[in-house]
């Protein structure tokens, strides 16, 4: 066996042995966890997805599949102002958008408004912040502008 055999072979050998350890490529169903309830981040995320409305009674691998499901519903749909997502609803729309703003917008405004030659209003709420955020970005032609 010459060398550049040796380095497939232990190429071959090092994708198998991590895509065996994985999550991304098993089911679900064969987690080891899966039969436990589903974490945090999956209920925030399948309550964001459904609006509320859905079972939060779900195991991991249920909440997985749901997810996945949903996502990939959403994903086609091609609705972007209708969907369920933070990302895409309008600011006026989130449930948190009357919340003080995060520290993460406060300092992008702050770099933002440094750059435009702006003063910055400290007290913003999150709705407030976001749409100011993309006002800045125009401004200055940064970001998703």
């Amino acid at each position: 066996m010459n060398n550049d055999d040796n380095k497939q072979q232990s190429n071959e050998q090092s994708q198998q042995s991590s895509a065996k350890g994985s999550n991304k490529i098993k089911d679900p169903a064969d987690w080891t966890t899966g039969d436990e309830p589903m974490t945090g981040a999956q209920q925030s995320y399948i309550q964001t997805l459904s609006g509320g409305q859905a079972d939060m009674n779900m195991t991991k691998a249920e909440a997985a599949r749901y997810i996945d499901e949903h996502k990939n519903r959403q994903q086609g749909s091609g609705n972007q102002e209708g969907g369920s997502s933070n990302a895409i609803k309008d600011p006026e729309n989130w449930v948190t958008g009357g919340e003080e703003m995060t520290d993460a917008q406060r300092s992008y405004i702050k770099t933002l408004a440094d750059e435009a030659g702006e003063n910055v209003d400290e007290n913003l709420s999150k709705a407030e912040a976001s749409k100011h955020i993309e006002e800045l970005q125009q401004k200055t032609g940064r970001g998703a502008g």
